[in-house]
């Protein structure tokens, strides 16, 4: 009877480890596992020998570029709840004295906080402009596929595919590599000098502002974070007849090493937390929950076996009595 109870007890033990494991998956993960509220970061890539235009001296220059970029998270916004996230993101470009090489941009972005795509909200705006973001922005999906995606550029105001280029490691960890090329894009118009757009003589032209791009964009896939990303921006201006004129912005932004490792140990932290949580915890529960039940009902049945095949102590034997 000891070994039937014990068994049972087991099982019980089993059976509640087996819904635990199926609670973590199916409501535990879901509210852990997603892009967080008040998210905040910063990610800084410069040039040592960038070609730019000084505004002020308007003269040609060739030197130190900084591009910084500052994520924040807003959870108080009234776009903001369990399923999406409120994210506010600026870029400053600066030479080495600090000046502002171009204009800043300062986005507001509602993402879906499992996909981490763009979602349409009343917050969405760039220089306090409403604009329908599309695509992904500052981050990958938690768990980043394989595959091609929709990588949103404020300076064109669309999102061009990033392509999926293949595994590699940065120090120390896997990460996928995407490329995104976008084509000479003409992102303004303005009035400008002939000169500063190709031309001659001294009065002013409509000139168009055109913007290139190369970006490889290096991924932890489990964490979406990215973890290195190096760009080729190109703004020129062009004038009425074709011609090119002055260079606004060409660079080769790349991040310095020490940034890269933190990164990495950053996205390798948060992928360990993530494993933690969706696979190691539930597979873990899942386990001994069969080996408990597994065990009990081991005991359960060898248990009603013995207890069939005893003798009933309870029960008198009788002496029969010899015949005479």
């Amino acid at each position: 009877m000891r070994r039937r109870a014990i068994g049972l007890g087991l099982l019980g033990v089993g059976a509640f480890l087996l819904a635990a494991a199926l609670a973590v998956r199916v409501f535990l993960v879901p509210v852990m596992v997603r892009l967080p509220l008040d998210q905040t970061g910063s990610t800084t890539v410069s040039d040592e020998n960038a070609t730019y235009f000084d505004m002020k001296e308007l003269e040609q220059k060739s030197g130190f570029v900084e591009a910084n970029v500052q994520v924040e998270g807003d959870p108080e916004a009234e776009d903001a709840d369990s399923d999406v996230a409120v994210w506010l993101s600026g870029t400053a470009i600066t030479d080495e004295d600090g000046e502002l090489v171009t204009p800043t941009t300062e986005s507001t972005i509602c993402l879906d906080r499992h996909s981490a795509e763009s979602v349409p909200c009343d917050a969405a705006q760039i220089n306090d402009e409403p604009t329908d973001i599309e695509g992904l922005t500052v981050t990958f999906p938690l768990g980043t596929e394989a595959r091609d995606y929709e990588v949103w550029n404020s300076n064109i105001g669309a999102a061009v595919p990033a392509r999926y280029v293949g595994e590699e490691e940065v120090e120390g960890v896997t990460v996928y590599r995407f490329e995104q090329s976008i084509p000479e894009t003409v992102i303004d118009e303005r009035e400008v000098p002939a000169a500063l757009a190709g031309g001659s003589g001294s009065g002013n032209v409509t000139a168009e502002v055109v913007f290139s791009n190369d970006r490889t964009l290096l991924v932890e896939p489990t964490s979406g974070k990215i973890v290195k990303v190096t760009e080729n921006p190109v703004t020129v201006l062009r004038g009425p007849n074709g011609s090119t004129g002055v260079t606004i912005l060409s660079a080769q932004f790349s991040p310095e090493d020490a940034a890269v490792r933190d990164s990495a140990a950053e996205a390798a932290d948060t992928r360990d937390q993530i494993t933690l949580i969706s696979t190691v915890l539930p597979w873990a529960l899942a386990a001994l929950g069969v080996v408990l039940a597994l065990v009990g009902l081991l005991l359960v049945l060898t248990g009603r076996r013995g207890a069939h095949s005893a003798p009933d102590a309870d029960v008198p034997e009788y002496a029969v009595p010899a015949r005479s």
